[in-house]
Formats: C-alpha cells, sequence, structure tokens
C-alpha cells in the first residue's frame, strides 16, 4: 500500500504527481472520459491480442488449467501448449524482471470467450485464493491504467475504440472517479485517497457529448 511520505505535494493541473514510489500522470488527475466507464461499458477490445503476463502469473494460470479448460467454449483452445508465447522478454515493471505473452487464439486472446468475457475471471470468482492473490494477471486488471518505469500511465490502446477507455474533454466523468478500483489495485487504498487529496480541483464537467 502506498504511503504518505513528504515527497507528495499539490501539484498545478497537468503536472505529475508522486505517491510513494509510484509517480502519477498528471493527465490522470484531471481527464474526464467518453463514457460511463469498464463496468458498464467493457467489451473486451483490450483483450484482444493478448497480454503480458509475469512468469509467476503464467504458473498459476497452469496450475489450474483443467478448471479453466472445463468453462471454456467452443471459440477458444484447450491446448495449453499455445495458451502463452514461448518468448520471455525482459522487462523490470514485472517481478523478477521477465514476462511472457498470452496465445491468441481466433483472433483473440486465448482466455477471451464468445461474449468477450475473460475465462480467468469467471474462475477466479469461484478459487479460494490468498488475500492479494489473483489468476487474471495484473496488468489486466490495472487497463486503461498501466506502468512504465515507476509510472502510472493512461494506456491508450482503446482510446476511440471503446468510449470506457477514451478520455473527452467534454465527458461527464472525472477518470480519477472512474478508474478508482484499477488505481487502488496499484496504489493501495491509502494510495487513492492520497492521489485524490493531491490531485487539483475538477475542471466543471461537460455534457458528455464527443
Amino acid at each position: 500500500m502506498a504511503p504518505r511520505d513528504n515527497k507528495s505535494k499539490r501539484v498545478k493541473k497537468g503536472k505529475d504527481i508522486t505517491i510513494g514510489k509510484w509517480i502519477v500522470q498528471g493527465t490522470l488527475a484531471t481527464a474526464k472520459i467518453q463514457g460511463q466507464g469498464p463496468a458498464q461499458e467493457c467489451r473486451g477490445h483490450c483483450c484482444l491480442h493478448g497480454v503480458y503476463a509475469s512468469l509467476e502469473e503464467r504458473d498459476r494460470i497452469m496450475e489450474y488449467a483443467d478448471l479453466i479448460k472445463n468453462l471454456m467454449d467452443d471459440t477458444q483452445t484447450m491446448d495449453t501448449g499455445v495458451w502463452f508465447e514461448d518468448k520471455i522478454e525482459e522487462d523490470d515493471d514485472f517481478p523478477g524482471g521477465q514476462c511472457i505473452g498470452t496465445g491468441v487464439h481466433n483472433d483473440k486472446c486465448v482466455f477471451l470467450d464468445r461474449e468477450g468475457l475473460c475465462t480467468l475471471q469467471t474462475l477466479e470468482r469461484d478459487l479460494d485464493l490468498p488475500a492479494g492473490t489473483r489468476l487474471k494477471p495484473f496488468y489486466c486488471w490495472l487497463f486503461p491504467l498501466t506502468t512504465w518505469s515507476g509510472r502510472v500511465e493512461f494506456d491508450d490502446l482503446c482510446d476511440g475504440v471503446s468510449p470506457c477507455c477514451t478520455l473527452a474533454s467534454d465527458g461527464k466523468k472525472r477518470a480519477l472517479d472512474v478508474y478508482a478500483f484499477e488505481f487502488k489495485e496499484i496504489l493501495g487504498e491509502q494510495g487513492y485517497e492520497e492521489l485524490r487529496r493531491l490531485a487539483p480541483e475538477p475542471p466543471e464537467l461537460g455534457d458528455g457529448r464527443s
């Protein structure tokens, strides 16, 4: 959980905000979104090309392979040999500095079903995992936020494609509010409240037209 520290300070609009070890992109503190948010509008567009997972996340997924296959439909593959790419990538944003990509089958992530829902997330709800442990990879949960060398930033992968992940100057909802779950995933509850305290006063919200 990100602690309060003496490096945190109120900043002007557009300036980055330091929360514990993280630097939050200043745009996120004042941005508004085009739609209602992921809970209402997500259709899995961000999942189509797969995601990078830590090696620990890969191993945990493979541990539950049989249960995962039981939930898959005929648009998915039960061949566990293609669930992940062969190449391990070097990336300091992941534990141990390494990650691996999930495979793509039928033009979508192998874990995405015909309804655009994540099989890992569906199964995770029924598992008695230890506190703080997830089956669905961290960066799937975090989207449309992402991290880059100690920074928390907005990932524009679906900007203009999905309203829940599109920033709009005349939006009705603040990204800071809509992405509360995602901010808490990376900053923790205390860190998120600190971010809200340090963020500039929100500009007047528009009528939602883009």
